[in-house]
Formats: C-alpha cells, structure tokens, sequence
C-alpha cells in the first residue's frame, strides 16, 4: 500500500510517528544518528504542507521530551533550535510556492538564528560557558576512544601522554573553529531538511522546487571581501595579540574559502559542461584536487574571484 492510497488521518499518523520514531534512534546510532539527528524534522516538513502546524506540535513536544531526558536541558535546547525552526520556516514556505534557493536562504537563517538563541540561553539561564557543553562532548569522545585503545594495550605509557596533549590541542582548535562548526551543522541540517522532505513529498505525489543545476551555483560577492578583511583581520590579531580579532578572523577565513571551493568546483562543472568531460573524468579531477592542498587552494581562489568577475558571464559572451 503506497502513501498515496492512504486516507489523511493515517497519513497523518504515519509521518508523525516516523518523525518521533527518527528522534529517538538519533542518540543511539553511531553514524547514521548524526544524520538522524539533523533531519528528523523532515516527515514534520511534510505534515506542515499536507495537514498544517497543528499536527507538528505532539512530535515536537515528543521529541523535546526525550533529549531532555537523554541529552540534558541545554543539548535538548540546542538540538531542538538547530532543527525545528528550520521545519517551521520549510513548511510556511511551501505552502507559499518558495522557489528552492529562497527555501535554503532562510532556512539557513532560521537554524542559525535557533542556534544563537540556544547559546545565549546556556550563558543567560544556565551562567556556564555556551561552548562548555560542545567542547566536553568532543573531549568526551575522543578519550573514549583513547581509553579503548589504551585497555587494548596498543599503546604505551609515553605514546598515551603524546595522544592526551593532542587531544588539549584538538580541544583549542575546537574552541577557536566553534562558529564554522556551527554554520556547517546548520548548513548540514538545511540539506539533510531540504532533500528527505522532497523524497518524502514525491511519495504523496507533491513536488519540491528543484535547486539549480550545481555548474550555476553562485555565492555573493561579499565572501570575497570577507576573505580580504579575515586576511587583515588575522595580520593585526596575531601581531597585535588581539584574540578576539584572530578568532574571528580565522573563522571568517574558513568560511570564506569553503565558499569559495563551493564556486570553484560549480565552475569546474560549468567547463566540464561545455567541453562535455564525461563524469567519470570529472570526479577523477575531484579526487585529484582533494588530494592535493595546492589544488583544493588553487581552486578556493578561483571560486572566491568568480564572485567578482563572473568568469561563466564573461565565457558565454566571448562564445
């Protein structure tokens, strides 16, 4: 019996129940519970656009409940922001006929705007460090995995002191990288959102707007000023000893220049487009530049300056 055969109480039921049964297996799934966790919201997507808010607020409530009993008030508070704002921006605007690249924009938005006001509430409410939470639970892991191997007896007494200072060290790189972190776990939730709510919806027969093909994806200009100001930023921060400056700067780097890879890979597939490189070839290329640190940088700095110039606009007329 597919979903189209269904009458709408039991459909209503069954994306409900699947987005409660997604919540719980989240926390208990090594790989795939990450995923879980980021796009568990996608059947509430679907009962939004179907049957409307109402039918979201027992999942919601089901699965706030139970991080909180699993994940403690702020991972439960982080978890349900990241996500569920997400869900309710995704569903208003496909009621409304958004196009695809308006949907992600904001939907972005919302998870990270979910995501600020869950920090600020841990600093506000709870009066601990809003990066405590996160930061013990990389630290976590890691020694988890440390002592598994170490009750192995695969590691000697030296070699376990050289992994803890390497753990400390991961713990500051953590700490300094905490805002990208959290800009790709929003991007991530967005995508996971965007692409399990459109198979979902093909399965009760609604259509998701397509995103552009990737060889015309384009990213604002304002990454490439971005990268210049993180560049300056990241000069004075670190000759003047200014933290504040060079944490921002480097994140603002990173940023930027994963932007601009993004672009410069969609440029990459524009070429390829026009001199009809098969995709075996194509990925062969990828494979080569994520291989290669002068390539993937090399291909950074070409998307970063398609922003400005808009290397495809100047190809197609001079074709």
């Amino acid at each position: 019996m597919t979903m189209r055969q269904i009458s709408p109480a039991q459909e209503r039921w069954a994306f409900l129940i699947m987005a409660i049964l997604f919540a719980l297996a989240a926390p208990f799934l090594p790989i795939l519970g990450v995923f879980l966790l980021l796009g568990w919201t996608a059947p509430l997507i679907v009962l939004i656009v179907r049957h409307g808010y109402g039918y979201t607020v027992p999942g919601v409530l089901a699965a706030a409940g139970f991080y909180y009993a699993v994940l403690g008030a702020m991972g439960a508070m982080h978890t349900m922001l990241l996500v569920v704002p997400l869900a309710l921006l995704f569903g208003f605007g496909l009621r409304r006929k958004w196009a695809a690249v308006r949907l992600v924009k904001w939907g972005l938005a919302a998870s990270l705007s979910g995501t600020t006001v869950s920090l600020l509430a841990v600093a506000l409410i709870f009066g601990v460090d809003p990066l405590a939470p996160f930061v013990d639970a990389v630290r976590e892991s890691y020694q988890a995995i440390g002592s598994a191997v170490q009750s192995g007896g695969s590691l000697t007494p030296s070699e376990a002191q050289a992994f803890e200072k390497q753990v400390s060290s991961l713990m500051e790189t953590v700490s300094l990288l905490a805002p990208t972190i959290f800009l790709v776990e929003a991007a991530l939730a967005v995508l996971l959102n965007f692409f399990a709510a459109g198979l979902l919806l093909s399965r009760v027969g609604e259509k998701m707007p397509k995103l552009p093909p990737f060889s015309e994806w384009r990213f604002s200009v304002y990454f490439l000023f971005l990268f210049g100001f993180s560049l300056v930023g990241l000069y004075w921060g670190g000759t003047r000893r200014i933290p504040l400056l060079y944490e921002a700067s480097l994140n603002g780097d990173i940023i930027a220049t994963f932007a601009g890879l993004i672009q410069g890979f969609s440029l990459l597939w524009y070429a390829a487009d026009h001199w009809r490189v098969g995709r075996f070839w194509r990925w062969v290329l990828v494979a080569f530049a994520v291989l290669s640190a002068f390539l993937m940088q090399l291909i950074a700095f070409t998307g970063l300056f398609d922003m400005y110039f808009d290397y495809r606009r100047r190809f197609s007329r001079r074709r």
